[in-house]
């Protein structure tokens, strides 16, 4: 498992001591496994070139005007095609602004803005690329509740879940990486997904939270997929130190009470035989 690769976008780059002068990342691309090449704008117009670690160190900047690599070059051209398809969202700058604000201070001069946003949106998840609404949305503190992040949501909801949660990913939107965990019996492929990029990311908390999302709705028979969740939760609690496995465990045992006639000791002998597993239920059952 390695290291998931932070966003940059958003990011301010100062270039003088007084912090008055700066350029933003408005284009990322990983390129590798420890790196990212970045396109710093002043404005509206890209005029560096950056190679950055995941700790947000340079390896390498130029001017665009100044020089030329086949990295740079593919990062421009890429960018433009993708500045060329936002001029058809038909969005203004005062709309732009205006969809920073929550939608109850918003003025929504523009009667489609929560429409052309959402399609933004998808259009991004469909391509994979770099958002501009979530760079403006970081770049300028937007609120949480934006018109900005309330038309994401609403479109992570409609687009492809494979697609829209490696674009949630890249751009290192955390919080909504749980609410997969909902899909997880329709798309088992997630749990393999997510545990490989969220194990160590925030101390575990993102793939913890994920699994318990998919506790509440997981079907009690899906006896191998939640034998893997539980795999997942006790190597998550030995590697954090956390009770990641207890509260699973706890979530299961109220559905099993619920919907099941079984007793959760009946219930977990169907879910697995795996003897280094079940010592570890009965473990985590006694704390």
């Amino acid at each position: 498992m390695t290291a998931l690769a932070p966003s940059f976008l958003g990011k301010k780059v100062y270039m003088d001591g007084n912090q008055t002068q700066f350029y933003v990342v408005k284009y990322e691309e990983k390129t590798s496994k420890q790196s990212i090449d970045v396109l710093l704008f002043e404005h509206e117009v890209p005029v560096i070139f950056g190679i950055m670690d995941f700790d947000g160190n340079f390896l390498d900047s130029f001017y665009v005007t100044s020089k030329t690599t086949k990295a740079s070059g593919e990062a421009l051209e890429r960018y433009k095609e993708i500045n060329s398809r936002k001029k058809q969202h038909r969005m203004t700058q005062d709309d732009l602004k205006d969809a920073l604000k929550p939608e109850k201070e918003a003025k929504m001069k523009n009667k489609k803005i929560k429409k052309l946003l959402r399609d933004e949106h998808l259009e991004d998840i469909k391509h994979q690329w770099p958002s501009r609404l979530i760079t403006l949305q970081r770049e300028e503190n937007g609120a949480d509740n934006s018109l900005i992040m309330e038309a994401l949501f609403e479109a992570v909801e409609t687009a492809n879940p494979k697609k829209s949660y490696s674009f949630l990913k890249d751009h290192r939107i955390d919080h909504m990486i749980p609410a997969y965990g909902r899909q997880l019996s329709e798309h088992p492929e997630l749990l393999e997904k997510v545990s490989s990029d969220y194990f160590y990311a925030n101390r575990g908390s993102t793939l913890q939270d994920f699994l318990l999302e998919a506790a509440s709705t997981v079907p009690l028979t899906e006896t191998k997929l939640i034998e893997d969740m539980l795999v997942r939760a006790e190597k998550l609690g030995s590697e954090h130190d956390s009770e990641a496995l207890k509260k699973l465990l706890t979530k299961f045992s109220r559905r099993v009470k619920q919907e099941s006639d079984l007793s959760m000791k009946e219930w977990l002998n169907e879910i697995t035989s795996e003897r280094t597993l079940k010592q570890a239920v009965v473990a985590s059952l006694k704390k």
